[in-house]
């Protein structure tokens, strides 16, 4: 009769814990984020650090908008992770650029994570000293920091069939239009 008793009270105990823990943990669930407001922010993020990658170069910009704790996953190569390994691994070739435009981005209803896609054009200058072009896409998943800004937590990226060009002439000027598909 006794052991019957000290498993009921364990058990009761365990479920009060249990209720008093849920309960505690579940406020914190709910989310106060504005969905949409915070990926138009995220968006506008990303669109920034492709403005740091034009003005400072691809390996600085990578540094100043990936986490610490960061991961990339470079075309034909391994994983590198954290931010000073990933910079270092870009720093070196400076014959080069890369550029990207964002195209989308969205946010968890938690506020705490996010991803956004894009198309990247990475030109470089190749032993025969011919600029070569290489068309792309990346996903990049980002982390909300403790500071309020986004940072980028995984980088993967890999090549594209180049767009097709048309060419376009208005009022006597012509302009070269790349068409895509998708967005």
């Amino acid at each position: 009769m006794m052991r019957y008793r000290i498993r009921h009270y364990t058990l009761t105990l365990g479920l009060f814990l249990l209720l008093l823990t849920t309960t505690a943990i579940m406020p914190g669930c709910k989310s106060t984020v504005d969905v949409a407001e915070e990926s138009a922010r995220l968006l506008q993020t990303d669109r920034d650090s492709a403005r740091a990658s034009r003005e400072f170069g691809a390996a600085e910009a990578f540094r100043r908008y990936l986490a610490p704790n960061a991961m990339q996953m470079p075309t034909g190569s391994k994983p590198i992770y954290g931010v000073t390994n990933i910079f270092q691994a870009m720093l070196p070739d400076d014959n080069y650029l890369l550029a990207w435009e964002p195209q989308k981005a969205e946010v968890a209803r938690s506020g705490e994570l996010g991803w956004s896609w894009g198309t990247s054009i990475y030109t470089y200058t190749d032993t025969d000293s011919q600029v070569q072009t290489i068309h792309g896409k990346y996903l990049n998943v980002w982390a909300l920091q403790p500071d309020g800004s986004w940072k980028v937590l995984v980088d993967i990226g890999n090549s594209s069939p180049k767009p097709k060009e048309i060419a376009a002439c208005v009022d006597k000027r012509c302009f070269s239009i790349i068409q895509t598909k998708g967005g």
